[in-house]
């Protein structure tokens, strides 16, 4: 795993390292593109159907479910149903490790935040029903107004133990493929340059690789074209951009790499259903839990 290939964008603060994201568009549209990230993300389905690609495997979230995405795995996630909803849980792994080494933490926190176990991806429905009932938990105090940030550290310490407890830990775990580490790296060469006017032959030259050969490679495995998925990342900029600012849609749309305001707007009405501006109105400054923009 590189260094360079990671998302750089903060989750949470230093004394609340824990968020919780609601996830869901007004057309049920939810698309996020692949990508890798330091911490831990713990998905819950509350409504719908959610497409998952992680580590090339594919998924299927329905209500209910629990998926666990370890720290540095590449994923990815699509809505298939309108009424799709779901929250994620993201945090550092450190911050449940305690300052004095003790056995907790050597035998089950340590192997997990250094990246020599990993937990399962799908939670089986017989344990997702018991750990739904922490993560209520977890939901509650987060939104409380004072927020009980004891319980939910604790809430998810006792998450890990019955993971343990139910041998939904895997260790040893193996290390990246060469073409896992080509995907991420191609992930992130996308992440960090879709500002820019990017071509096939450009990446074709980037990644050592003819333009048509990395166009049905990049087809093959990030299962849509290279427009495509620009675009996407360009709109979850865009949608980043219009909830944390003011900024005015010709800047939106320069900082997000569109070509024009116009055609900025007209490219997220037909994808999210909302022009920019309404989608600015329905989400700017809501109330927990925050929405979710990659």
């Amino acid at each position: 795993m590189q260094p360079n290939l990671q998302e750089t964008r903060t989750q949470g603060t230093l004394m609340r390292p824990l968020k919780i994201y609601l996830m869901q568009e007004p057309d049920g549209k939810i698309d996020v593109p692949y990508h890798w990230q330091e911490n831990a993300e713990i998905l819950w389905i509350q409504r719908g159907e959610l497409r998952l690609k992680i580590q090339e495997k594919d998924y299927i979230g329905k209500a209910g479910d629990i998926i666990y995405i370890n720290p540095r795995e590449l994923h990815g996630m699509q809505s298939q149903t309108p009424d799709c909803t779901y929250l994620a849980f993201i945090f550092p792994l450190s911050w449940l490790q305690f300052a004095q080494m003790d056995e907790a933490t050597e035998m089950y926190l340590n192997p997990l935040s250094e990246g020599n176990a990993q937990v399962i991806t799908q939670l089986p429905s017989s344990v997702a029903g018991q750990m739904r009932i922490i993560f209520e938990e977890i939901y509650d105090d987060y939104c409380s107004s004072s927020g009980n940030w004891l319980m939910i550290k604790a809430n998810l310490l006792r998450f890990y133990a019955c993971l343990f407890q139910n041998n939904l830990i895997i260790h040893r775990r193996q290390e990246d493929s060469a073409q896992m580490r080509l995907l991420l790296e191609i992930a992130r060469y996308m992440q960090t340059h879709y500002q820019e006017k990017l071509s096939l032959e450009e990446l074709g030259q980037v990644f050592h690789m003819s333009p048509k050969y990395f166009s049905s490679f990049f087809q093959k495995h990030f299962s849509r074209n290279l427009t495509e998925y620009v675009t996407s990342i360009r709109i979850e900029c865009a949608k980043k951009i219009l909830v944390e600012s003011d900024a005015d849609m010709e800047l939106v749309s320069q900082q997000a790499g569109f070509s024009s305001s116009s055609y900025f707007i007209r490219i997220f009405r037909k994808s999210l259903g909302l022009t920019p501006g309404q989608y600015r109105k329905k989400y700017k400054n809501n109330s927990q839990p925050e929405y979710r923009i990659n």
